[in-house]
């Protein structure tokens, strides 16, 4: 039976699950073949019309073509798509998730991205050319993985390279997805007595009041001006105060008190129709685009007359039938939380200034105020003076006072600042491998070959032996560093969001730095640079005993590095069992970088099959650091398979923050720049050095 795009539409939301595959690959399936396509895509979108779209998606990957088709869909529907990943959004799936106005992931989620791949039957020239095309695919997807992060191309490169796995959460701090789909959990449905449903009708009040007086750039109801000879009166056609009644004694709904036109008039009942089902429709918006009330149920209204003064309660009930919490409605939540909506839109107006990003919606409004702008609206202020001792006035009163601007402040610049500590990729992070500390302590490290290998299953009674899991004795722990920073009031005063800016990037940028330092430090240290003392061992990581040093030193050559490849794929892990550890990356300072690069990226055809450059094959890309002052160069295995260093940030913590010490003084506002890092050798066998020459 032929499949349609509705067979991907389950309970409301688009179904993605299976092999990614092209349209005419399409046409050539078994029954039995789960997969979906860009034709199948297209045609469910369309069923499901032009509002938002919740995809959910589960694929280990297919025709990175297919792919791109349907990432560039789903980027261009008109309602936005939701993407959440269940399960795994591998390869050409990662690229479809690209595609997502809201990317997500449930918990126990991974992503996947590496180059693409294919295959060919055909000659040297034709594999050349199926080389340079892959080539191409892979910096055209990166581009799209880089826009979508906030990655470079080239760093985002280097991880497809690697063929690199993300948990949900190493997925948020990368860029790569927006946040952790919320899961809920099914709850019986409540019931609605009396007393809910009179804290129901005064909810709706209350959310009416704030609709009411709801931020600025945002029109749900008419003007408050008197009617036009002929039209409605003013209470009826522009408030809201009445939406909702007190009941009477006898529990029944007192009919509100409607003021008809002086002289009846066909026009103004036509009017007066039109009217309620605007205020019908401008009653629900909020809660449809939240998803708690749908079309039909307003179109249910719409249909059966019901007065505008009545639809608040009926809508409360609806929506209380579905609600998960009945003793923590929602709307209260709205309600209170009106003043703290308006901070979230102006920092994140902030944000989008500071950091050059696209702001939100609910943020634009906001786009045009000055930092004083802020302070004087966090305090109440209607008026902002214009001469600076005034302007000066607003920002001490909102530093000093109970207001959230300084709040607003530190969290603004934190997301900036974590926004460009992002963009940096230290060499570091490509060949040790990351982790998160849970507190200062030293934390033991579980490595390559310490599980125990499987044993035989006696035949006679099917009992397992028992296999011994050594733990490591190597211990890495996490450092508290911080230094202080100064914003002067002219910084603040003047709205100086240059200056502020280029303070971000370069603390995002130094801190970066300062890790690089760090970790280089570490790697480099002991006697003749090679590197800690592991516990294990009681040598350096690089040493000749075992076979992690070359023994003579040699420049960067074909022979120089098959011993190094040869190295680690001979390593073994502490039970004796080979690890066939492949080298991934090879390291060098700058004085060594065009030799390294001559040898990797030469294209020169042999006239001998004993001339061809086994190495320029892509496998081994590079890594160049000007830590590396002399002609040493190593090579390491990617820190997914092996990895002889691990670095880590404090739990809860993916990027340095700015914390605010004093407020606005005499001098400015003083922060103090906080990071948590740590760094250190846990291995030996996912690394080889040479002295280099």
């Amino acid at each position: 039976m032929k499949r349609r795009g509705a067979d991907l539409i389950i309970g409301g939301d688009l179904v993605l699950s299976g092999y990614v595959m092209s349209d005419e690959a399409a046409g050539w399936t078994w029954e039995e073949e789960v997969f979906f396509c860009p034709s199948l895509v297209r045609d469910a979108l369309l069923a499901m019309g032009e509002g938002q779209v919740t995809v959910r998606l589960n694929s280990a990957g297919g025709d990175p073509v297919a792919g791109e088709a349907i990432r560039a869909t789903l980027a261009g529907h008109p309602g936005g798509c939701r993407i959440i990943v269940e399960g795994q959004a591998s390869s050409a799936a990662s690229l479809i998730l690209m595609g997502g106005a809201q990317r997500e992931m449930t918990t126990g989620s991974f992503i996947m991205l590496h180059n693409p791949k294919s295959y060919v039957y055909d000659g040297a020239e034709g594999m050349r050319a199926q080389a340079d095309f892959l080539d191409m695919l892979a910096r055209v997807y990166a581009q799209v993985y880089a826009e979508r992060s906030g990655q470079f191309v080239e760093a985002v490169l280097a991880i497809m390279a690697a063929e690199t796995f993300y948990t949900a959460e190493a997925a948020i701090e990368i860029g790569f997805v927006d946040a952790v789909a919320e899961e809920i959990t099914a709850r019986p449905v409540p019931v609605i007595d009396d007393t809910l449903r009179t804290q129901m009708r005064r909810d709706i009040t209350t959310y009416a009041a704030l609709m009411r007086d709801k931020a600025p750039g945002r029109t749900f109801f008419a003007p408050r001006d008197p009617a036009a000879p002929g039209g409605l009166t003013a209470p009826v056609a522009a408030t809201m105060e009445l939406v909702m009644t007190t009941p009477n004694p006898e529990n029944t709904p007192t009919p509100p008190t409607v003021q008809t036109p002086p002289t009846p008039d066909p026009q103004a009942a036509v009017m007066q129709e039109r009217m309620r089902i605007r205020m019908l429709r401008d009653m629900a918006a909020p809660y449809m685009a939240a998803g708690r009330l749908t079309e039909a149920d307003v179109t249910a209204l719409v249909d059966d007359g019901t007065a505008a003064e009545m639809a608040g309660s009926r809508f409360m009930a609806v929506m209380a039938s579905r609600e998960t919490n009945p003793a923590a409605p929602r709307v209260i939540e709205r309600g209170r939380d009106e003043t703290e909506t308006r901070r979230l839109a102006m920092e994140g107006a902030l944000t989008a200034r500071l950091s050059g990003s696209q702001p939100e919606d609910v943020a634009r409004p906001y786009l045009d105020f000055s930092i004083v702008d802020m302070a004087a609206e966090r305090v109440g202020q209607r008026r902002v003076p214009g001469n600076f001792a005034a302007r000066e006035d607003v920002l001490r009163m909102a530093f000093h006072s109970t207001s959230d601007f300084p709040v607003l402040l530190e969290n603004a610049m934190n997301r900036s600042l974590a926004a460009r500590y992002r963009q940096a990729q230290p060499t570091y992070r490509r060949l040790a491998r990351q982790r998160t500390f849970q507190d200062f302590r030293d934390h033991t490290t579980v490595r390559v070959g310490d599980f125990p290998n499987l044993q035989p299953v006696n035949p006679e009674s099917g009992e397992l032996k028992a296999g011994t899991f050594s733990e490591s004795k190597e211990k890495t722990s996490v450092k508290a560093y911080g230094v202080q920073v100064l914003f002067s009031r002219a910084l603040l005063v003047n709205d100086s969001l240059d200056g502020i800016m280029q303070i971000l990037n370069d603390r995002g940028a130094a801190v970066a730095r300062f890790e690089d330092r760090t970790f280089y430090a570490m790697m480099i240290s002991g006697a003749n640079g090679d590197g800690p003392t592991l516990n294990e061992t009681s040598r350096q990581v690089f040493n000749t005993t075992d076979k992690t040093k070359a023994a003579t030193a040699a420049a960067i050559s074909v022979a120089s590095l098959s011993l190094a490849r040869a190295a680690l794929r001979k390593r073994q892990s502490i039970d004796k069992t080979e690890l066939e550890i492949t080298p991934a990356l090879l390291l060098v300072g700058p004085d060594k970088e065009t030799e390294a690069q001559q040898l990797l990226y030469k294209g020169i055809l042999p006239e001998q099959a004993g001339n061809v450059n086994v190495f320029n094959d892509g496998s081994l890309s590079l890594g160049v650091t000007a830590k590396i002052t002399d002609n040493t160069w190593y090579v390491f295995a990617s820190p997914s398979e092996a990895p002889c260093f691990e670095w880590g940030l404090l739990e809860g913590y993916t990027a340095p923050r700015f914390r605010m010490e004093e407020p606005f003084g005499v001098q400015g506002t003083k922060f103090s720049l906080e990071h948590d890092f740590g760094c250190g050798a846990i291995d030996f066998r996912g690394g080889y050095k040479n002295a280099g020459a």
